[in-house]
This record gives C-alpha cells, sequence and structure tokens, in this order.
C-alpha cells in the first residue's frame, strides 16, 4: 500500500517550487488591510485641522495629503506586485495540482475503478482542482481582506481609547465564539452533504453511461424516481438542517451587532460631553467602527463559506486519502520478453470477499504457441488474464514470462509486452487514426492505415468524410461493435507484441467479416512468431489454434488439440462444440 497525502503536505507540495512568487503575492491583502487605517486617519487629521484653523496653508496641509496620496500609491504599486507574481505562480501551481491528482487516482488499482462509480470518481478529481482554486482564491481574497481589516481597524479603535478597545474584544470574542460553535456544526453537515452529493451524480453518471439500456426497456421513469428519492433520502435532509443552523447562528450575529452598535454611539457621546475626543477623532473612530463592524461581518460571512470550501473539499480529497493498492514491488525490474513462454505455476488467487478462483493452477505455453481457453461462464477465464496482466495481485503460486516472475518485473513493462483485444472494446473520444495510433508511439499515418488495411477497416475508414479524423464519440458510440472491434485489432496489430491475448476478438462480427480479419491474424502471427492466448465461446475461432485449454471452476479439466479433444468420449470439449453446432447456448 503507497500512503496517501495529507491536504497540508498536498497543499504544500503543489506550492513549494513557487513559495517566494506566492509569498510575494499574499502581501497585497496585507496592504488592502492597513488602507483602510492610513486613509481615514489623514482624513482626521485634514478634519483636526479644518476645525482649528481659520486659515490654512499648503505646508500646515501637506501632511495629510502626502499621506492621503502616498497611501493610494502604495495600495496600487502592492496589487500591481500581487498579479506579477501570481502571473508567475498561479498558472503553475494548479497545473501542479492537476497532474498530482490525476497521477494519484489513475495508478489507483484495476479493483478500485471496478468498485467506484466512474462519476463519483470524475466528480471528486473536478472537485480538488476546483477546491484547490477556490481556497487560493479565498487566500488572496474573501477570507484575508476582511480578516486582516477587522484586526487592524480594531487595533486603531483601541489606540484612540482603551474602553473601546475593550468593547471591541468583548464584541469579538461572543461573535467569534458563535461563528466557531455554528461553523463547527455548518461544517460537519456540509462534508455529509458533498459525499451525498457525490453518490447522487455518480448514480446520474452511471445512468448517462447506461442511456441506450434505460431508453430501450423504458425506464426513463423509474430512473428519475430513484435519483428524485436518493436526493430526498440522502441529501435533502441534511441541506434542511443547514438551513436550519444558519439561520439560527445569524439571527444570533444579528442582534450581538446590533446591540454593540447602540453601544459604541452611547460611549461616543458620553466621551464627546467630557472633551475626552476630537471632532477628527469622532470621525475617525466613527469610520473606523464602521469599517470594523462591517468586515468583522463579512470575516464571519467570509469564514463561513471558506467552511464550506473546505469542506467540499475534504469531501473530494477524499479519494487522495484512498491508500493505492500497489502491486509492483520497488524498483521493480523492466521484462525482457525474447520469446514469449507462460508459466503459471501453483497459481492461487481468490478476490477480496474470499472467492476462491484458482487452487494451484499449473500451465506452460510454449514460446510460439497458440492456445485457446474455453469454459462457462465464471470458470476463471478473464480472471487468469487479468492475473497476466498484473490487474491483480496471485495469493500465492507464480506466473512466469520467459523465466521472468511478472512478480519482480514493472506493470508497464509487461504490458508493453502484450497486445490485448477485449470483448467489450472502449475508444477514446477522439479521431480514428489517434484510436488506432493509440498502440506506437508517433506512428506513422502510413502504419496506421498499414493495421487498419489488415483489420479489415480501411475501406470503411476511407469512406467517412474525415476519413482517419472521424471522431468516434465517447466510448466509441457513433461506431458499431463490429467496427469497434476491428479498429482494436487494428491497434493490436500495430503494436506487434510478442504475446497476444484475444478476449472474444471477432465475437461482434459477422461471419465473412470474422473469416477475412482471421485469416489477416493468422497471416501476421505466422510472421512474427507471438505467443497467442484466445478466450473463445464461439468455438470455431480457435479451431485451428495449436492447443485448447478447457477451464472448469478454476481447474484446467482437459487439454488438448480441437482433433484429440473432438475424438474424446464423453469429453467437455465436445459436448460444448455439438451444443454450438446445434445452435445452442452455452
Amino acid at each position: 500500500m503507497l500512503k496517501s497525502p495529507t491536504i497540508p503536505s498536498f497543499l504544500w507540495s503543489t506550492i513549494k517550487p513557487y513559495k517566494w512568487w506566492y509569498l510575494l503575492m499574499m502581501q497585497a491583502p496585507f496592504a488592502n488591510a492597513i488602507f483602510p487605517l492610513v486613509y481615514n486617519y489623514s482624513i482626521k487629521l485634514l478634519i483636526d485641522l479644518f476645525a482649528t484653523k481659520s486659515q490654512i496653508t499648503l505646508h500646515m496641509a501637506i501632511y495629510p495629503i502626502l499621506l492621503f496620496v502616498g497611501i493610494n500609491t502604495w495600495l496600487e504599486i502592492c496589487w500591481r506586485v500581487h498579479n506579477f507574481a501570481a502571473w508567475k505562480s498561479m498558472p503553475y501551481i494548479m497545473q501542479n495540482v492537476m497532474n498530482k491528482v490525476y497521477t494519484y487516482v489513475s495508478n489507483h488499482s484495476y479493483g478500485f475503478f471496478q468498485n467506484n462509480l466512474t462519476g463519483t470518481v470524475t466528480g471528486k478529481v473536478k472537485g480538488i482542482n476546483d477546491g484547490c482554486r477556490e481556497i487560493h482564491n479565498a487566500l488572496e481574497y474573501q477570507v484575508s481582506k476582511p480578516v486582516l481589516t477587522t484586526c487592524v481597524s480594531g487595533v486603531a479603535l483601541a489606540c484612540v481609547n482603551w474602553k473601546i478597545f475593550l468593547l471591541v474584544l468583548i464584541f469579538a470574542f461572543i461573535q467569534g465564539y458563535v461563528s466557531i460553535f455554528f461553523g463547527k456544526k455548518l461544517n460537519r453537515i456540509e462534508t455529509a452533504k458533498e459525499n451525498a452529493w457525490h453518490k447522487i451524480i455518480g448514480y446520474i453518471a452511471d445512468n448517462i453511461s447506461n442511456i441506450f439500456t434505460i431508453s430501450s426497456y423504458a425506464k426513463g421513469h423509474y430512473e428519475a424516481y430513484k435519483v428524485n428519492h436518493q436526493y430526498e433520502k440522502q441529501y435533502k435532509p441534511l441541506a434542511l438542517e443547514w438551513c436550519k443552523v444558519d439561520f439560527i447562528m445569524s439571527c444570533m450575529q444579528a442582534t450581538i451587532y446590533i446591540v454593540f452598535i447602540a453601544l459604541l454611539f452611547l460611549y461616543m457621546i458620553s466621551l464627546k460631553n467630557n472633551n475626552d475626543i476630537s471632532i477628527g477623532d469622532i470621525a475617525f473612530v466613527m469610520s473606523m467602527a464602521y469599517i470594523f463592524l462591517d468586515n468583522m461581518w463579512a470575516s464571519i460571512n467570509a469564514i463561513k463559506d471558506f467552511s464550506h470550501t473546505i469542506a467540499r473539499f475534504v469531501s473530494s480529497f477524499s479519494i487522495m486519502q484512498i491508500p493505492q493498492n500497489i502491486i509492483d514491488k520497488p524498483h521493480a525490474e523492466k521484462l525482457k520478453v525474447s520469446g514469449g513462454e507462460i508459466i503459471f505455476k501453483d497459481l492461487c488467487f481468490n478476490y477480496e470477499n474470499h472467492n476462491t478462483i484458482f487452487n494451484n493452477l499449473n500451465l506452460h505455453i510454449n514460446a510460439g504457441e497458440k492456445v485457446g481457453i474455453v469454459g462457462h461462464s465464471g470458470a476463471g477465464k478473464s480472471t487468469l488474464i487479468s492475473l497476466l496482466l498484473k490487474n491483480f495481485k496471485v495469493t500465492s503460486g507464480d506466473i512466469i514470462i520467459d523465466n521472468q516472475s511478472i512478480g519482480n518485473v514493472s506493470s508497464d513493462s509487461l504490458r508493453t509486452q502484450i497486445s490485448l483485444i477485449p470483448q467489450d472494446i472502449m475508444l477514446f473520444h477522439r479521431s480514428i487514426g489517434e484510436n488506432i495510433g493509440y498502440a506506437k508511439d508517433n506512428a506513422t499515418k502510413q502504419e496506421i492505415e498499414m493495421a487498419a488495411v489488415s483489420a479489415n477497416i480501411h475501406d470503411f475508414i476511407e469512406g467517412l468524410p474525415e476519413k482517419y479524423n472521424t471522431l468516434v464519440g465517447e466510448r466509441g458510440v457513433k461506431l458499431s461493435g463490429g467496427q469497434r472491434q476491428r479498429i482494436a485489432i487494428a491497434r493490436a496489430i500495430l503494436k506487434n507484441a510478442p504475446i497476444l491475448i484475444l478476449d472474444e476478438a471477432t465475437s461482434s462480427l459477422d461471419s465473412q467479416t470474422e473469416y477475412e480479419i482471421q485469416k489477416s491474424i493468422n497471416t501476421i502471427l505466422e510472421q512474427n512468431k507471438a505467443t497467442v492466448i484466445a478466450i473463445a465461446h464461439r468455438l470455431s475461432t480457435i479451431k485451428y489454434l495449436d492447443r485448447i485449454i478447457v477451464i472448469d471452476k478454476g481447474q484446467i479439466i482437459e487439454n488438448g488439440s480441437f482433433q484429440e479433444l473432438m475424438t474424446k468420449d464423453g469429453g467437455i470439449f465436445r459436448l460444448m462444440w455439438d451444443n454450438q453446432v446445434n445452435g445452442m447456448l452455452i
């Protein structure tokens, strides 16, 4: 298991390469907080000057004027520095976030993606990127400005009169306590809301992926009801609870605010009656009091909103805190394939639910041998291929390729040496040329077209308006099942790996096309001497392979050539063949 990152370590790792630019960027909020103090203090000096002097010279007013002009100039300079520092840091920081999140999530095990909805995973990946952007924005603007301005204006009021300072402290303490008390509740509810929402989005995404199935079974109303039911049971109660807590908190904060402002006005009248404060001081105190109160209120709301942002981020970041089930050993070697000999030695495997699939399975496939694997559904055929590809880790035993245990080699180097044509073809929402060329780095147009010719798909592609630049749609939905499979075959032909796995590779093709493609594949296999493992339900596709293996309940029950198995009285393969020839389903 690879240790997952914590939120602080993750955020710091994205900022660290640009920490000095980031620090320079964050000086602007401090400038923003100091600006109202100096601005209003210069106004106070001018008011006192006007109140005490009948004639005012430029020399007498030069200090407040310079102070007034200087603070405006200084603020503008600070924000232009901020903009330049953001230019030098934020695009790269967000790029780091995207790369780290995608790399971590995409390197989860095969089982992780089997057990999690694609929509939920995608939603959380997007939530992390959006959350990081919102957190940075909050630190720059939404939270830092009102919080820092509140602190500076509070200190300014305290400098005028310690009793005002005491009143401010009491008010800040009460408001802070109320905000923290209710903020914790809101944060807890918000986290639960986000988790519930991610589940709903995952369910909706699953429905969209299966929209044709929903339509064909006329289940649109039923699925809409289920989505609404999930909202009613999982999300709505939390949303109502959040509104209730937020309403109570807002009422209490408003009451405290009104009491504070009333007390402040009464105290200011008292100070003036005792000649303890000047007219300029009154203007300064009242303006700073307004700034303090306004920013105090803004701070509370900003912190509340920020807590929601953090809650959403925490909910999304949970996908980064799922430890990765790393199958490769540290410093795994690179697999080197010379012939393609494959040995399954004393192989044992069971899934997490302890359902045993293989128990001391032994199978030896010679280099260049073409082997067909058949068996009823659930016999273990696909699991055997998944173990060979290191999608799962064997419980015990070993899989050896050319005298190298796949447990000691890296997954990438292993899969580079294997071409897989699965039964369920998934294509990228990219051009046909890109989908075929995906098998080989820097594949030329000529190589892609030659592979398409071998897979009997070139003429079809050339007949399209955009030809090889035609987009295939999400998961290849614009193409028929047979067309998708021929593109997958072309991709495997282009890869030209020493080991080829065919999992019902021609199951979606008509008989004539299947025959033509089978001839092309056989010709290419004879040329490159690849080791072939073909899983088949359509038994005619493996008739001419070197050997056929029959698996049942994770055990090899028959093993031999087609002729040998067909001459075996009472043999399982012969029974399967007879049933299929007679048109029965296996």
